[in-house]
């Protein structure tokens, strides 16, 4: 079997109805695993499935700001080889205006949830030990930089690729091996949201500032695919930063 083929595996995908999360599990199907793929809106999570057919794809509607969508899900999903957290949201504030209401929506999707649905998935024995089963964590390249007002953004992705390489400690005696994928910019809807924020002079500058332009949502799904795959079997507790070059060739 070609090492990064995907063949014969299980792949559990948060965030799976649009964006990043989506192209994942399309790029799991094209790899030749199968893909469950979980959101809130199930109608997008129906429109998936269908797209790539009901024999390598399913879905669990669930939403993971709460103990009981955690719950539903870990319930629901049957034993996986490898799980990708894509659910994320953001948003942009000055230090100044940060509320603890605003903390607490933001961490808590993007680094609680994350956090207590590997802990049920473990302990419930949902992902497959001692077969180099693969996790991947979606976390941010803004975590290595500190770019203003994306404090809140920012600091829950620093907490995920930290505690990434804790979760990948724990984990590597049942052969699970724990990754993260860290993207700059990529065009997702999510992007474009943030770039509403902010004026247009602002986000063309920004471009202009990575070597390779901005990244789109298959850069990021091909590299989970290779995290997921055996080609990465001796890879844990790392890092992948996918910037188009923008941190490490500035002028």
């Amino acid at each position: 079997m070609a090492p990064f083929s995907l063949q014969g595996k299980k792949i559990l995908v948060t965030g799976a109805s649009s964006g990043i999360g989506l192209e994942i599990c399309r790029a799991v199907v094209a790899s030749g695993g199968e893909v469950i793929g979980v959101a809130r809106r199930e109608e997008r999570l129906k429109e998936m499935v269908n797209e790539l057919s009901i024999d390598k794809a399913s879905c669990i509607t669930a939403d993971l700001a709460g103990d009981a969508g955690i719950e539903k899900i870990v319930a629901e999903m049957p034993e996986v080889n490898g799980l990708v957290y894509a659910a994320g949201i953001t948003k942009l504030s000055p230090l100044k205006f940060i509320k603890r209401q605003n903390l607490e929506e933001v961490m808590n999707i993007n680094y609680f949830s994350m956090v207590l649905l590997l802990s049920q998935i473990t302990r419930q024995k949902k992902i497959k030990r001692n077969t180099y089963s693969s996790i991947v964590l979606i976390s941010s390249v803004a975590q290595q930089v500190g770019t203003k007002s994306s404090l809140l953004y920012t600091g829950s992705k620093g907490a995920m690729s930290a505690g990434s390489r804790v979760i990948a400690n724990e984990l590597s005696s049942q052969k699970i091996r724990v990754n993260t994928i860290e993207p700059g910019m990529v065009q997702t809807a999510m992007a474009s949201e943030m770039e509403d924020m902010l004026s247009k002079e602002v986000v063309e500058k920004d471009m202009k500032q990575y070597p390779l332009g901005y990244g789109t949502p298959e850069d990021v799904a091909n590299a989970a695919v290779f995290l997921l795959s055996d080609a990465s079997k001796w890879m844990t507790g790392q890092s992948l930063t996918l910037d188009g070059g923008r941190y490490k060739l500035l002028d």
